[in-house]
C-alpha cells in the first residue's frame, strides 16, 4: 500500500536539496530559477509536512540539523531512483540508454581503457563521461552523487559508502637503476629517511602513501626531504629518471606512466612491508539506485579487473637484484675513474677529434 502524497511534495524536496547543496535560500532561488519566498515556502511546507525541522537558523545562515541531513540522502536515492526508472523504462527491447558518468584516477582510468572501449562498442546507446580527479575529489562527487560511481584506491575502505575492492596495489620506491643513494633491495625506514623525493604535491589526500605516512607515525620525511614537489605521476617519473631524487606509488601508478624506451632505465623495490597495500575499487553511495546502464558498466569493469593477471612477487625481487647490481657497477666504475691512467690519458691525446 502506499500512502498518498502531496503533489506537490517532490518540488519541496528539491528545494530542500538545493538548500542543502548551497547552504542558502538565494543561492538555491538563483539555481532553480525560482523567487527567494518561492524557496522558503518550500522549506516551510516540507518542514510542517515532517513535523521536523530541517536547519537552524543562525543570524542570516543555515545549517543543517541531523534530521535534515538523514532527508537530504534519502532526497538524494528518491532523485536518483526516479532517473533509474526513466532510465530503466526508456531502454527498449533491452538496449541500454543513457549518459554514465564515472569519477576515476587516472591509473585506473588508463587501465580500465580497452574494456570501456568494448563496452561503448557494444552499447553505442550509451553516453559515458570519466571526470579524472584525485581520490579525495572521487570520494565527494560518488558521496554527493554527482557521478554514478567512481574508481579509485584507499589505504582503508570508507566506513560510509560501499567499496567492492577489485585488487590491490603495492607500494613501490621507484628510482634510477644507476642511482648514487647504494639503497638495499629491502629498504627499510632508516634507509627512506636519507632519501632525497620527487613528492606528489598535494599530500592532503587521505588515500596518499605520503599522506598515510606523515600520519601513522611513520614520519614525514617525504616531504621533509623532497627536493621537488609536483602533482602528476608522469612528470615524477621523468624528475626520477633524471635522478633527482626517488618517489613512492604503488605498483598500478608505476604501471601506468611506465611507457617510453627511457623508462627502462627504472628500477623499483617493493615497500608492502613497511606501507599498507592500496585497494583499488568501485565505489557506489549508500543507497544508490543505479541506473541499468551504469550497473552494466559496473560488471563490465569488475570482470575485467578480476581477470587481470597480478605481478608476480619474483619479477619485483629480480628487478631489486637487478639495481644492487647496478650501483654496484656504478660504484667499481667511479673508482676506476678515480684511479690515475697514464696510458689512458695517452690514449685520448692520440684520438682524433671529429670535425
Amino acid at each position: 500500500m502506499i500512502d498518498e502524497l502531496n503533489g506537490d511534495f517532490l518540488q519541496w524536496l528539491r528545494g530542500f536539496y538545493w538548500v542543502a547543496k548551497t547552504g542558502s535560500v538565494r543561492r538555491a532561488a538563483e539555481h532553480m530559477h525560482r523567487n527567494p519566498s518561492t524557496i522558503s515556502y518550500q522549506l516551510r511546507s516540507l518542514e510542517e509536512s515532517l513535523n521536523t525541522v530541517l536547519f537552524d537558523r543562525y543570524k542570516k545562515s543555515l545549517r543543517i540539523t541531523p534530521e535534515g541531513a538523514k532527508l537530504l540522502d534519502w532526497a538524494i536515492t528518491t532523485f536518483e531512483a526516479l532517473q533509474s526508472m526513466r532510465a530503466s523504462v526508456g531502454s527498449a527491447g533491452g538496449e541500454l540508454k543513457g549518459a554514465v558518468t564515472v569519477a576515476t584516477t587516472l591509473p585506473i582510468a588508463t587501465l580500465s581503457v580497452p574494456t570501456t572501449v568494448e563496452f561503448l562498442r557494444r552499447h553505442p546507446g550509451v553516453q559515458l563521461s570519466l571526470e579524472r580527479g584525485l581520490s579525495s575529489d572521487v570520494r565527494s562527487k560518488v558521496a554527493e552523487s554527482r557521478v554514478d560511481f567512481g574508481l579509485l584506491p584507499v589505504i582503508e575502505k570508507p566506513a560510509e559508502d560501499r567499496l567492492d575492492v577489485v585488487f590491490k596495489a603495492r607500494p613501490m620506491l621507484v628510482m634510477h637503476r644507476d642511482n648514487p643513494w647504494n639503497i638495499r633491495p629491502v629498504p627499510e625506514i632508516e634507509d627512506l629517511r636519507r632519501l632525497p623525493y620527487v613528492a606528489f604535491a598535494n599530500d592532503a589526500d587521505p588515500d596518499d602513501l605520503g599522506y598515510w605516512c606523515r600520519n601513522s607515525g611513520m614520519g614525514d620525511f617525504i616531504q621533509k626531504n623532497a627536493a621537488i614537489r609536483v602533482n602528476n605521476y608522469h612528470l615524477i617519473m621523468r624528475y626520477v629518471w633524471q635522478r633527482l631524487g626517488v618517489a613512492i606509488m604503488d605498483e598500478l601508478c608505476l604501471q601506468a606512466t611506465n611507457f617510453g624506451a627511457e623508462w627502462e632505465q627504472i628500477g623499483a623495490l617493493p615497500l608492502d612491508h613497511l606501507f599498507p597495500n592500496r585497494l583499488y575499487g568501485i565505489l557506489v553511495r549508500r543507497h544508490k539506485h543505479v541506473s541499468p546502464q551504469a550497473q552494466a558498466f559496473i560488471e563490465a569493469l569488475h570482470g575485467f579487473f578480476l581477470s587481470l593477471p597480478t605481478l608476480d612477487a619474483e619479477t619485483i625481487w629480480r628487478n631489486a637484484r637487478q639495481i644492487s647490481a647496478v650501483q654496484e657497477g656504478a660504484k667499481e666504475k667511479a673508482g676506476r675513474r678515480a684511479r690515475p691512467e697514464k696510458r689512458a690519458a695517452r690514449d685520448d691525446r692520440a684520438r682524433p677529434v671529429d670535425a
